[in-house]
């Protein structure tokens, strides 16, 4: 009994230490792209309202839940829950919900619309022959409309200004 509860200590030490030592490596990351000017997109992490005080654990929760979206893409599932979040991260709806509008600055919906989008620039850059409606659907969006209020939303342009602007972009560097 005393080797099973020294094991689940030491592993429990273990896995705060991997989050903190990936926290930080990602902090760097964003602080090195950011002074480089390399990443056009819009932080998923803006300033948090100071309504709430918020802990390192708030803070290791959220890393949590933008690493699970980010490696296993459970945004690509259309019907993709909030409790399905919440099971993953070992936590409630409401403790996740507030994270990720304290951290994000946005609610749930726009929180993994957001993954969609990126997803679906990412797709563009890969293959610049996908049309809005295969990008919207391979993104996991219900609709084209929805994909194109939630694009406009995060890149304040439609997809296809966008689009265009990306295809010219590559043009004038394969000119070059």
């Amino acid at each position: 009994m005393t080797f099973l509860l020294i094991g689940l200590v030491l592993f429990s030490v273990v896995a705060t230490v991997t989050d903190i030592v990936l926290y930080l490596k990602l902090r760097k990351l964003k602080r090195s792209k950011a002074k480089a000017g390399t990443d056009d997109r819009p932080s998923p992490a803006d300033t948090p309202p100071a309504s709430y005080e918020m802990t390192a654990i708030d803070q290791l929760l959220y890393d949590r839940c933008c690493r699970y979206m980010t490696e296993h893409r459970p945004f690509l599932v259309e019907s993709f829950s909030l409790q399905d979040l919440a099971n993953v991260v070992y936590t409630n709806k409401g403790t996740v919900s507030r994270t990720i509008n304290h951290f994000s600055g946005r609610n749930f919906r726009k929180y993994v619309n957001y993954y969609r989008v990126m997803y679906a620039m990412d797709l563009f850059r890969k293959n610049m022959g996908l049309r809005i409606t295969e990008l919207a659907h391979l993104s996991g969006f219900h609709s084209v409309s929805s994909f194109y209020d939630s694009f406009k939303e995060v890149m304040g342009e439609s997809p296809s200004q966008w689009c265009a602007r990306i295809r010219r972009k590559q043009n004038s560097n394969l000119k070059k």
